[in-house]
């Protein structure tokens, strides 16, 4: 599969959280660089977009190479990258478009840079959602840019600023939704698929103590990975959450911000499990 992904230093999110997780999910990751990242495990100081002819020139290059069956979709910095971002999925729109809809914005109040990202994000919306086929964001999220005024709503009676910005994103082409509820209160984390005209898959998981960093960046490739295996969507979204949710059970603290999922938790599992097995060999052979 191909992740088109800023860098991020910490390996929580980004490229190399695209990285990590195909690889432990079996894929061999092309990786396109969409932007430079300043970023400590607390969260992003800064940014610098990569130019939007390299990221086309990056894409294509290996696109023309090697046979690719999955692409996912991650932040991205201007206007001018998203478009070229989405006329390459129109050329490659046999692949199935995985789109993260959760890049942090910088920390400043620089109102112009507020304003472009606001910008960056409206382009997407417009041009990369219709192409999806599977958008994952946040449900705070999506009642914010309900809010701010990112997304205009003409409907009435919905349950919830979030559902009714979900109906959006799949009136204008999303096959699915998938929303995630990190953020919302509970003793439980309730996601939710959605698909037009379908009925809504909700999946209730254990609210983990802590406070993680690249939750949704392994999410969204986990089920790009596993599309790329040949999973239809609906069950590589429920493999994907049962992966992210060890994932981020098994996470660390390196630094002073906030926790790492272990995407290799399950090879450090194998790991624990054999050395115990063969500590209790050697403790049966002195018996003997």
């Amino acid at each position: 599969m191909i992740c088109l992904s800023p860098s991020d230093p910490t390996g929580g999110g980004g490229i190399q959280s695209d990285l990590l997780t195909g690889a432990s999910m079996g894929c061999h990751v092309l990786s396109v660089l969409t932007g430079l990242t300043v970023q400590d495990s607390a969260g992003l100081e800064d940014s610098r977009p990569i130019n939007s002819d390299w990221i086309d020139d990056q894409a294509r290059c290996l696109l023309e190479d090697m046979p690719v069956r999955a692409m996912k979709v991650g932040g991205l910095f201007t206007t001018e990258a998203v478009s070229v971002v989405a006329e390459l999925s129109a050329d490659y729109s046999a692949l199935p478009l995985v789109l993260h809809l959760g890049a942090d914005p910088p920390e400043t109040p620089d109102a112009e840079t507020e304003d472009g990202a606001e910008d960056v994000l409206a382009a997407t919306i417009e041009l990369l959602v219709p192409q999806s086929k599977l958008v994952v964001v946040d449900r705070q999220r999506l009642s914010q840019w309900l809010h701010d005024g990112v997304l205009i709503s003409d409907t009435e009676g919905a349950e919830s600023d979030a559902e009714d910005a979900v109906q959006m994103l799949l009136a204008l082409g999303a096959e699915r939704v998938l929303t995630t509820g990190l953020h919302e209160p509970g003793e439980q984390v309730v996601n939710h698929l959605y698909g037009a005209d379908e009925p809504t898959v909700a999946y209730p998981w254990p609210r983990l103590p802590g406070n993680y960093r690249g939750a949704g960046s392994t999410l969204s490739t986990a089920v790009a990975a596993l599309l790329s295996h040949g999973l239809d969507i609906q069950d590589a979204v429920a493999e994907a959450q049962d992966y992210t949710w060890q994932a981020l059970s098994a996470g660390f603290r390196p630094g002073m911000g906030r926790m790492l999922p272990d995407r290799f938790f399950w090879a450090r599992k194998a790991a624990a499990e054999a050395a115990e097995a063969a500590a209790a060999g050697l403790d049966a052979e002195t018996e003997d």
